[in-house]
């Protein structure tokens, strides 16, 4: 007989990545819940319904929060409701292991898969000063699917357990980004590294960005100085003429 009422937490989108701690988890956190004498388990994100289980058809539906970008090939509506859940016998399972179950279930639902290889930029979020506080970007777009491990070096050595992860945000024609933030201080001749690896790419994709901070030209100073002496110099001359022709001097 089903549990009175069960609820669990996942993280879930169209598939679940977690392969290993430093690769990010994918996903929406979507609950799982049901109760004795309903003839539904609801899956739901935000207090919107995502995905439902018929427990008479024995079958997953799929729905789809308008809020929820979704990429064109993923047809979620009929991958999901073609898959009957025959399997599972609801008479003699409690309801946790039954939404665990219907939950993998939703993962092995594989959708033809195309990848998407990232690009990577890096730079700094405010003006670089040396000694001074500041933030090293590394943003990375464009890749599919998830996940991507991003690493962090200074001067060939690791830093990445002192930056920071975002999750995974779509983009609009079904790719995805992420953005990792490392906190520094410029220190003149620094070199900082942001590698990405991610299934599409044959070997990591490296960014670098030296600590470079440009001091203020000295040549349009020289040049109005230079200029200036010219001038004076003109100036006493035809003065000097002058006076000269006037019998002055």
């Amino acid at each position: 007989m089903l549990g009175t009422f069960c609820g669990i937490t996942f993280f879930i989108t169209y598939f679940l990545y977690t392969e290993g701690q430093s690769y990010l988890e994918y996903g929406l956190i979507i609950s799982c819940t049901g109760s004795a004498g309903t003839n539904e388990i609801l899956f739901t994100f935000n207090n919107e319904v995502a995905a439902y289980i018929d427990l008479n058809e024995k079958k997953l539906f799929f729905v789809v929060p308008d809020f929820v970008q979704v990429p064109d090939f993923v047809q979620t509506q009929t991958i999901f409701s073609t898959h009957p859940l025959e399997t599972i016998n609801i008479d003699f399972i409690e309801i946790t292991n039954f939404c665990k179950d219907s939950f993998f279930r939703t993962l092995s639902l594989k959708a033809s898969e195309t990848l998407e290889p990232p690009w990577t930029s890096v730079y700094p979020r405010n003006e670089v000063k040396l000694n001074v506080k500041n933030t090293l970007v590394c943003l990375v777009s464009g890749f599919f699917p998830p996940p991507v491990r991003v690493s962090w070096s200074k001067n060939n050595v690791s830093v990445t357990d002192e930056s920071t992860f975002s999750r995974y945000y779509p983009n609009k024609d079904g790719t995805m980004h992420v953005i990792s933030r490392l906190s520094f201080i410029p220190e003149e001749g620094d070199i900082y590294s942001c590698s990405v690896e991610h299934k599409a790419l044959q070997q990591p994709q490296t960014r670098t960005w030296v600590v470079e901070i440009k001091e203020p030209s000295t040549g349009p100073s020289v040049f109005c100085g230079v200029g200036l002496a010219l001038g004076l110099l003109g100036l006493a001359t035809g003065v000097f003429f002058i006076a000269k022709g006037k019998n002055w001097i």
